[in-house]
C-alpha cells in the first residue's frame, strides 16, 4: 500500500511539474507573439495594434479606389467560335474578302484534271458542289453540300455584275428549280469571257467560258456567296 501511495503522489508531482511548465511556455509564447513590431525610434505596438493599423490602410485604399499596385491592363477574350462574314464590306475587310476569294480559287485550281466522283470531295474523285465545298473550306466556310442549296447560299446576281468567287448554277430543263450543276467563278476578262472551274462528268475538274454555246444554254442564274 506504502508503494501504491507513493507511485501515486509521484505521478501527481510529475503532473504538476508538466502542468506548470505548459503554463508558462505559453505565458513566454503569449508575450512574444504580441511583442513589439515597430521600426526603430518609432513608437512601440503591439502586433495587434500594427495589424489594425494596416486593415484601417487597406480599408482607406478600397475607399479611395486604389490598391497602392500598378493596375494592369486586361485584355477579355471572346471563347466563341469564329464569326461567320455574311456580306461584303468595303476598306480593309473588302481587302481580305479579296485574299480569302484568291485562296478559294488556288484551292478549287490544284484539282484541276481530279476525276469526276458522285459524291466525292478528294483527289481521288469529287462532284461539282463537292469541289465548291472542298475549295470553300480553305477560308473556313462552310458551304452546302448539294448544288441545289449551294444555290442559295447568297443573293442572285445579273451575268453583268458577275466577278472572280461567285457561283453559276446550270440545269438541264433551265429550271431554277431543278438545279443540276455548279460552278465557281475564276475570271471575268469582258462581257464574252467568264471563267468558271467545276467537276465535269465527262472530263473532271476543268475551266471553261460561261458564254460558250452549250454553256449559255444550260445556264440559270449567278450568286454572290455571302461569306
Amino acid at each position: 500500500m506504502r508503494r501504491h501511495k507513493t507511485a501515486l503522489n509521484n505521478v501527481h508531482k510529475t503532473s504538476s511539474l508538466l502542468f506548470l511548465s505548459l503554463v508558462l511556455f505559453l505565458s513566454s509564447c503569449g508575450k512574444s507573439s504580441y511583442s513589439t513590431f515597430s521600426k526603430p525610434n518609432e513608437k512601440y505596438r503591439s502586433a495587434r495594434e500594427i495589424a489594425e493599423l494596416k486593415k484601417r490602410e487597406r480599408m482607406e485604399r478600397r475607399r479611395s479606389g486604389s490598391s497602392g499596385k500598378p493596375l494592369k491592363e486586361i485584355h477579355i477574350s471572346s471563347r466563341s467560335k469564329k464569326p461567320s462574314r455574311s456580306i461584303r464590306i468595303s476598306g480593309n475587310s473588302n481587302r481580305a474578302v479579296r485574299r480569302d476569294i484568291e485562296t478559294v480559287i488556288s484551292t478549287a485550281r490544284s484539282f484541276t484534271g481530279t476525276p469526276y466522283q458522285l459524291g466525292g470531295t478528294s483527289r481521288v474523285g469529287m462532284d461539282c458542289s463537292g469541289l465548291l465545298c472542298t475549295s470553300f473550306q480553305a477560308i473556313d466556310v462552310l458551304l452546302p453540300r448539294t448544288s441545289s442549296e449551294q444555290s442559295q447560299f447568297g443573293p442572285a446576281i445579273s451575268t453583268q455584275e458577275l466577278q472572280a468567287g461567285d457561283l453559276v448554277f446550270f440545269s438541264s430543263s433551265r429550271s431554277e428549280y431543278n438545279i443540276t450543276h455548279v460552278g465557281l467563278v475564276t475570271e471575268v476578262k469582258n462581257q464574252g469571257e467568264v471563267w468558271f472551274i467545276h467537276a465535269s462528268t465527262s472530263l473532271g475538274v476543268k475551266e471553261d467560258n460561261l458564254y460558250s454555246p452549250y454553256y449559255q444554254k444550260i445556264f440559270v442564274k449567278a450568286v454572290r456567296p455571302a461569306i
